[in-house]
């Protein structure tokens, strides 16, 4: 047994500090592991089966090929890692298991370091990197962008009347919709309650409202149920500094709120 794990331990460690050099632990190291390891024994075929809270059973095959309903039928959802031919050892088995479920874990660990658990939606902390990031270039190059800043209207009343429950599903609703509603390059964010925002890349300001309508269309049934408020402001025409950028954007949105009321 000593001689064997001798052999596997060193091909695997490897692997994962190739890995970090080059990327960050993720679904991009699972799949490096799978092609070593068909290459390693000759493998035609490698699923690995992976579990995670975030989404239950996830299987990852060789070359990122599609896993047919039969095959995954034929694995069942027991967490491991699946060979044809079967003739890698099941210790060296679990080792690329562990070691694909550890990347995945940290990888998603990341992630929701930087993103809103309720509309998987950017936070606000990776929203005021990705500002400053686009000021930056704007400074430098003169690249435009343009910051939507979105307040939803009566949602307070939504949750006192409908419960937290129903609220919560409204905000779910509504990433969807921004989600849906932006192009390519854009970044979507929750900064928390019913606050929004959008940085639109390449963008003079004008590009807001075709935004804002794709918002509602998407929206659908939800929109008869609660609407929104935005302002906006432009880099680099208004200024390339992120605070200030931010300021204008946000006293526009409080002031088409206060003459709502």
């Amino acid at each position: 047994m000593e001689t064997t794990e001798t052999n596997y331990e060193p091909w695997l460690f490897q692997t994962m500090l190739d890995e970090l050099s080059v990327s960050e632990l993720g679904i991009g190291f699972v799949y490096s592991v799978l092609d070593l390891l068909a290459e390693r024994y000759k493998l035609k075929d490698v699923v690995v089966s992976l579990t995670h809270e975030s989404f239950g059973t996830q299987m990852f095959r060789l070359g990122g090929k599609a896993v047919s309903a039969d095959l995954a039928a034929r694995i069942g959802t027991a967490p491991g890692v699946y060979c044809d031919p079967d003739i890698v050892p099941s210790f060296e088995r679990d080792a690329v298991r562990t070691a694909c479920q550890l990347s995945l874990s940290l990888h998603l660990a990341r992630f929701w370091a930087g993103h809103d658990a309720l509309t998987n939606l950017a936070n606000r902390r990776t929203f005021d990197v990705a500002l400053d990031d686009a000021c930056s270039r704007s400074a430098r190059y003169g690249w435009a962008f343009t910051l939507v800043m979105i307040d939803l209207d009566g949602f307070k009343a939504i949750n006192d009347n409908l419960g937290h429950a129903a609220g919560d599903d409204l905000l779910r609703q509504f990433g969807l919709a921004m989600r849906r509603s932006v192009r390519s390059g854009d970044i979507v964010a929750r900064f928390g309650g019913d606050e929004f925002a959008v940085i639109l890349s390449n963008a003079e300001g004008h590009e807001a409202e075709g935004f804002t309508d794709r918002l509602r269309c998407n929206l659908g049934p939800a929109s008869e149920i609660i609407g929104f408020t935005i302002g906006t402001a432009t880099s680099p025409r208004e200024s390339t500094d992120p605070k200030e950028v931010f300021r204008k954007a946000d006293d526009r949105l409080r002031e088409k709120k206060g003459n709502d009321r």
